[in-house]
């Protein structure tokens, strides 16, 4: 996948029109808040705190009323793999990408799911590409997202934004670590993920459980809005409920495995014993049909010549 750096703010007739005062402003932009390393400028909005609030606090009861749903593919058990470790806590690391729809879906879940063992900040809003499967699913963005929690530590990335360049490409944003890139290859392969391999989103829990691809099909969200997926979250009943609460019981189940099973209210809950058995290889919910355009897919998966 290419890094390209440039974003072409000259296609637009109302900036051409105001040049040299547009590059003054931008200048001093750059100056009061630089990006971080490897980062582009990107449009970013913060989540509605009421949306925030009910992703970060599905009850209990939900979790275990849902519990195991058979449309939600199990994430897949690692063996004899070196512990991954930030900051002296066992790791997850989540790797995705703005446009892409699986990202999209999968956020849901990881969100959901991570609230249970610390606190989320910053989280933004996004949505996947309006050209692809599952246009314009309502999603969030970790791009400025940060999390605290004593057990675990998380590190995220966003490889790609919503910002489509001059060659039809979608804008880098986070430049994945030479380490982050050899555990999406290693454990994104075709020896774990026969079907999809090399697909997004990629998160790996301490080396001990991943995954690639979402884990259950977007399309259960298509049309619905990000305050009307967030309300439903309450109703164990509801089909989109059951597949981003089975996913976050997975999850779950895989943080407490990495963290020596704390906190114990979560980790001895039903709706996560449930869920505390993973596969050996993943098939995800089906083969991905992301569109591949000169080399670039928002989904990831195998790369083609440009």
């Amino acid at each position: 996948m290419c890094y390209d750096r440039g974003i072409h703010l000259l296609r637009n007739p109302v900036v051409r029109a105001v040049g040299p005062l547009l590059v003054a402003l931008v200048v001093v932009a750059r100056v009061a808040a630089p990006a971080a390393a490897g980062v582009n400028l990107d449009p970013w909005q913060a989540a509605p705190a009421a949306i925030v609030e009910a992703v970060t606090h599905v009850p209990q009861s939900v979790f275990d009323a849902v519990g195991l749903q058979p449309n939600v593919a199990a994430p897949v058990i690692l063996h004899g793999q070196p512990p991954l470790t930030f900051e002296g806590k066992p790791g997850i690391f989540y790797e995705a990408a703005e446009p892409c729809p699986y990202c999209a879906a999968e956020r849901w879940a990881f969100i959901v799911a991570l609230a249970r063992f610390g606190t989320w900040s910053e989280l933004g809003t996004a949505q996947s590409a309006s050209n692809d499967i599952d246009p314009s699913t309502q999603t969030f963005t970790f791009l400025r997202a940060t999390y605290a929690s004593p057990y675990v530590t998380v590190r995220t990335k966003e490889i790609l934004g919503d910002q489509i360049l001059s060659n039809s490409d979608y804008a880098p944003l986070q430049r994945p670590t030479p380490e982050e890139t050899t555990l999406n290859d290693r454990y994104t392969s075709a020896k774990y993920f026969p079907a999809n391999p090399g697909y997004l989103p990629f998160v790996d829990f301490g080396n001990r459980v991943v995954i690639s691809q979402s884990s259950y099909d977007p399309y259960v969200l298509h049309g619905l809005s990000r305050e009307q997926i967030a309300a439903d979250l309450s109703d164990p009943t509801n089909p989109v409920t059951m597949d981003i609460v089975a996913t976050a019981n997975y999850l779950s189940a895989a943080t407490c495995l990495i963290d020596g099973n704390r906190p114990a209210p979560v980790c001895q809950s039903p709706g996560v014993l449930k869920s505390a058995h993973f596969v050996k290889r993943s098939y995800g919910f089906g083969v991905s049909s992301c569109a591949t355009s000169k080399g670039q897919s928002i989904c990831g998966g195998a790369k083609t010549p440009g």
